[in-house]
């Protein structure tokens, strides 16, 4: 085994601050300047991060060994006050028990009747459009897909009011977690206390939370209600706090990426007319009336609009890991510990693994399945691959077919900058002029 390489940096900080300026930018150069399976950025505080750049070991890391790496604790005075031992977070026996008992809410005979929710929802925010009217499409959909997981996932019904409070402590919680130059090379005895508007936004969510909680309706099967039945047949076996963890978790995860990729979908689409115009024809003849979960099977080519949107522009940007024990992977040595980074941003783009990467192309996955290429994984891979993926496909190819079937939506920008958090978000209001078709 050997060390892996470890970029030329600058002194005393090596990589960090170059990384933690521009990521997407620094992932880029990784990925075209070096063949190397993984490659160490040094400066950072500890012992800096292994990045994974070959397909082939970041499947080995998600799927054939996964039992030997665990999520590692970054940012624990941010991350653990917004989401405690969620499902995203929690590790061993207790995220076991979470997904065995959260897994039946996202069963496929379940999605099914989820169909007329969230085309009901879709319409409902559409109906507050005005003809030729200018909106920030990116709060427009996180406002949405909350309301949509809050149905879908807790059982309840939120206000629009709601649904904004937790769309907008959403994007302050973002910019807080956002990779910065202090936060990349500052060690952890140096970690400041979370800033007061991350303290804020925190308290609005928790908020938002109780009502939800007092709002639910105990007796079905959605996230709530499962929790809630295995938490009395075994009290013990649950944090004090868990619903409180999962209903956050649920906030977050649950209607984050959705929002993102439509946010992104909707920005690519519109930089490609071609593409634009070949959704809306299959939308005006797959799509008779009001859209359904009976025309999911014949939407093909909205299916690899997400699925490229995925690629190019993909929500989750990067995956973290770390060895339980010194890690042999592939011929490199990973010590003990160490955070390992597996970027989706830079195998999603490469030229090693796609033909003309940067192209918005629908038509690559015309032939070629998802599950196919080890160099796409917009939503992690192995057991501790997403829980709600296929819904979250479902929900953007429903939401994403309502709107073309009633609507023209133009992303009237070219310049989307974007920071790196939890998931890759826009640092500024996504403008779009909405015209009725």
């Amino acid at each position: 085994m050997r060390a892996p390489h470890s970029p030329p940096g600058d002194p005393v900080v090596g990589n960090a601050l170059r990384f933690a300026r521009s990521p997407f930018d620094f992932l880029d150069t990784l990925s075209s300047s070096y063949a190397e399976g993984v490659v160490h950025l040094s400066g950072m505080a500890g012992p800096g991060i292994y990045v994974v750049l070959d397909p082939d070991l970041v499947q080995r890391v998600l799927v054939d060994d996964h039992a030997r790496y665990r999520k590692p604790q970054l940012r624990p005075e941010l991350v653990d006050p917004l989401v405690g031992e969620g499902l995203l977070t929690s590790e061993g026996d207790l995220w076991k028990r979470q997904r065995t008992t959260l897994q039946p809410a996202f069963f496929t005979s379940r999605l099914r009747g989820f169909g007329d929710t969230i085309v009901d929802f879709t319409r409902a925010t559409t109906a507050g459009w005005r003809d030729g009217g200018e909106l920030d499409v990116h709060r427009e959909l996180g406002v949405l897909t909350v309301r949509i997981i809050s149905r879908l996932l807790l059982g309840v019904d939120l206000s629009r009011a709601d649904a904004v409070d937790v769309a907008e402590a959403m994007e302050r919680v973002g910019e807080t977690l956002a990779l910065s130059p202090g936060n990349v090379v500052r060690p952890p005895w140096l970690q400041t206390p979370p800033p007061r508007e991350y303290q804020q936004a925190i308290r609005e969510l928790e908020d938002v939370t109780a009502r939800i909680t007092a709002m639910h309706d105990p007796g079905g099967d959605d996230v709530l209600s499962l929790l809630q039945r295995a938490i009395g047949d075994d009290p013990d076996a649950f944090p004090a706090d868990e619903r409180r963890d999962q209903v956050m978790t649920m906030l977050l995860a649950g209607h984050e990426t959705t929002a993102l990729t439509l946010t992104y979908a909707l920005s690519l689409l519109s930089a490609n007319p071609d593409a634009r115009a070949e959704l809306r024809s299959e939308v005006d003849t797959v799509v008779d009336g009001t859209p359904a979960w009976g025309d999911l099977a014949s939407l093909d080519y909205t299916e690899r609009v997400v699925h490229e949107t995925l690629r190019l522009l993909p929500p989750v940007w990067a995956l973290f890991r770390q060895p339980l024990a010194d890690a042999r992977l592939g011929e490199y040595r990973i010590p003990e510990g160490a955070p390992m980074m597996l970027p989706q941003w830079a195998l999603h783009r490469s030229r090693r693994h796609w033909d003309a990467p940067l192209t918005f192309d629908p038509d690559r996955w015309r032939e070629t399945k998802p599950a196919e290429v080890a160099a796409y994984f917009p939503f992690g891979a192995g057991p501790r691959a997403c829980i709600g993926r296929q819904l979250a496909i479902v929900e953007a190819k429903l939401i994403l077919v309502t709107l073309f079937a009633e609507w023209d939506v133009a992303v009237t920008t070219d310049e989307l900058p974007r920071r790196a958090a939890i998931t890759m978000q826009p640092t500024e209001p996504v403008p779009a002029v909405v015209r009725r078709r």
